[in-house]
């Protein structure tokens, strides 16, 4: 099951006006991918008016400088500028409101249950608030930005899974250093436990033909997303993301080297969900195709 929706959003005009009242949706701008709890828009360069009460949590990062005037939660326009790099947060009912020309940017949206979900365990039971306004330039921010370009680009290859794991790690920064919970996080565990590990990598092999969530795989040994994705990868050097696309890859030279299936079955058994994604992965970390490699093994 594909839990990405995609939608793609050309309006002869991007202006929601600001004498009226503000729009309690989001606009259908640019390029939009959708699971049930987040949104991740890819919005093109331009002119933008802007005048919103945000049904989710919103981050917004730029690929380039913006300038304008802008209010966050407020009724007083001040000249704004977002950099490269940098993050621009709208909590979920909260009011913004701008006049920008704006650089392509990139733009996160997420549910409370999702923001709430993502550090369970380090809030002990507080309800989460994230604060509106800006986070100055970051090293990271851009990284971030070019990441999600490049999935887009890239027939989405890692499917929901990929794109949540890239959204809670934001989402985990943004909490950090801008909400109610700033600087209060529970430093996670320095490893898994060996029964702990052993949980998740039984959960992963079982269900590894399946569409993965980063929330199911944590919840299996009790943790938060942002808890276990840290504690995962000191144990494993992989994120919980690169290591099954490692099982996923491995289990699907096995069914080449075992079983005479069509290159799609396969796809699908592994849970590379089609074979193009398989394809791409098969290029990417063994420089092959499965085509070529299911020869090459039958020629041995």
């Amino acid at each position: 099951m594909n839990l990405l929706k995609e939608f793609l959003f050309n309006p002869p005009e991007r202006k929601i006006p600001l004498d009226e009242p503000p729009l309690e949706t989001l606009p259908q701008w640019g390029h939009w991918l959708e699971t049930p709890e987040m949104m991740v828009a890819i919005i093109p360069p331009g002119h933008l008016e802007v005048n919103i009460r945000s049904p989710l949590n919103l981050v917004v990062t730029s690929f380039g400088e913006t300038q304008g005037i802008a209010a966050f939660n407020s009724d007083r326009l001040q000249p704004y500028q977002a950099l490269p790099g940098g993050f621009d947060i709208v909590p979920n009912g909260t009011t913004y409101s701008s006049v920008e020309d704006a650089a392509c940017f990139v733009a996160f949206g997420y549910s409370q249950s999702f923001l709430e979900r993502i550090v369970q365990v380090e809030a002990e039971g507080q309800t989460i608030e994230l604060q509106p306004g800006q986070i100055p330039k970051t090293h990271w921010g851009l990284s971030v930005a070019i990441a999600i370009q490049e999935f887009f680009d890239n027939g989405q290859t890692g499917g929901a899974f990929y794109l949540e794991s890239v959204a809670t790690a934001v989402l985990a920064q943004i909490i950090y250093r801008r909400s109610n919970f700033c600087g209060r996080f529970k430093r996670p565990p320095e490893f898994l436990e060996p029964n702990l590990f052993k949980v998740v990598l039984e959960y992963i092999r079982a269900h590894l033909s399946q569409e993965l969530s980063l929330n199911q795989i944590a919840a299996t040994i009790g943790f938060s997303p942002y808890h276990f994705a840290r504690a995962f990868q000191v144990t494993t050097g992989l994120s919980p993301y690169q290591y099954i696309l490692r099982c996923r890859l491995e289990f699907a030279q096995q069914l080449l080297r075992t079983q005479k299936l069509p290159l799609a079955q396969v796809a699908v058994a592994a849970g590379f969900g089609n074979q193009s994604h398989m394809t791409s992965v098969f290029k990417r970390m063994l420089h092959t195709t499965p085509k070529r490699y299911q020869q090459e093994i039958s020629s041995v």
